[in-house]
């Protein structure tokens, strides 16, 4: 019997080491599970462009033979933005930020009031005040 207990503990030592070798082995080799698929990044949201607003022009009279030049003063001005006077199309000079125009006057505009409409991407916008052209000379 006591043959039969080495024959066993042997067996069962040998049986150990071979789990305990075998099990280190199995759990590298082991198929790991899927990666789950990244999610895309949100798009990007497309901010949608403010209609401009117009507080002042200035000046609001002028001499275009002396001053072609009117700066607006508002919020949500572009580069893209466009100006309207008396429904001319008037050239703009410079934008320096947002809430500056520098536009200069359309040719050959004759004595009067005119409105001023500005547009950009959200919209368009119209003075609350009159463009006064008055080319009058001052004796």
């Amino acid at each position: 019997m006591t043959a039969l207990r080495r024959v066993a503990a042997a067996g069962l030592a040998s049986l150990t080491v071979l789990v305990l070798m075998t099990v280190p082995a199995m759990a590298a080799t082991r198929p790991t599970a899927p990666a789950r698929p990244t999610t895309p990044p949100a798009p990007a949201r497309a901010t949608r462009a403010l209609p401009p607003e117009i507080f002042q022009l200035n000046p609001v009279k002028v001499n275009p033979a002396v001053l072609p030049n009117i700066m607006i003063l508002g919020q949500h001005l572009t580069p893209a933005t466009t100006v309207q006077v008396g429904g001319r199309p008037a050239t703009t000079v410079q934008v320096p930020d947002a809430n500056h125009l520098l536009m200069k006057l359309p040719e050959n505009l004759a004595q009067g009031s005119y409105s001023v409409a500005v547009t950009n991407e959200g919209g368009t916008a119209l003075a609350s005040d009159q463009l006064v052209i008055d080319d009058s000379r001052a004796p």
